[in-house]
């Protein structure tokens, strides 16, 4: 599994590092740079890192069920490319992808744009394993399922822009501009990367939920309100 590294971390008695401070009150998830509530249903918690003594906040965990989504405040790119790439954020949306640089370089699916507000666009992958290509899990840098039903492959939240009307590059796999100004802990950063995904926790990819699942719709319609009901902090 590909985890993105993001943020600094602190001792493990800290519960943030120089970039984020995350605490929940109730149902409301708040850090230094967004505050959302989960709604009913929804399982809120810290999304936490530990690696040996260290541990830090990379952002907001939800459940319901078996989906995720979470909402990586704490996550940069670090491919110098604008939006990153998306084995950066694979972990989110497609945690069963693997990053080997010779391999598929893109996400695995066919995508699919959602507007979810004027600002935000919700991508959803949809997967269908073709029976003529031969099934070597080994190999496999999708790690097809055995199914021949149309899956769906995760999600992730994009700035909705156009290079045609705004002049600029924009887009991608990671949201920037959203949060700018000057934080008092980070004077040198001037505004803020992060990325928000959801996928499907299995082991199995066959019990992925498949294409036109009505529980599956209802959680991507609620996950799209949660997102964009999202109070971007100014600094």
């Amino acid at each position: 599994m590909f985890l993105l590294l993001c943020g600094v971390a602190m001792p493990a008695t800290a519960q943030d590092n120089l970039y984020l401070r995350g605490k929940i009150t109730g149902r409301v998830y708040q850090d230094d740079w967004i505050s959302v509530r989960a709604p009913e249903g929804w399982s809120l918690d810290l999304d936490v890192i530990e690696s040996g003594d260290l541990r830090f906040t990379r952002g907001a965990l939800l459940r319901k069920g078996n989906y995720i989504l979470r909402l990586c405040t704490g996550c940069e790119q670090v491919s110098g490319v604008v939006g990153g790439r998306f084995s950066e954020i694979a972990f989110l949306v497609q945690p069963w992808y693997r990053s080997d640089p010779g391999a598929k370089p893109g996400p695995c699916g066919v995508q699919h744009v959602n507007k979810a507000s004027k600002m935000l666009d919700r991508v959803d992958f949809w997967y269908r394993r073709d029976v003529a290509h031969p099934y070597n899990e080994d190999t496999d840098d999708c790690r097809e399922p055995k199914t021949t039903a149309t899956i769906w492959y995760g999600s992730y939240f994009a700035e909705h822009c156009s290079f045609v009307k705004t002049g600029r590059e924009c887009g991608g796999y990671f949201l920037h501009d959203f949060v700018k100004g000057r934080s008092t802990d980070t004077p040198d950063v001037t505004n803020r990367e992060m990325a928000f995904g959801m996928t499907y926790e299995t082991t199995d990819l066959d019990h992925l939920p498949h294409k036109g699942d009505p529980e599956l719709s209802q959680v991507l319609r609620e996950a799209t309100v949660i997102v964009t009901s999202i109070r971007y902090r100014r600094h």
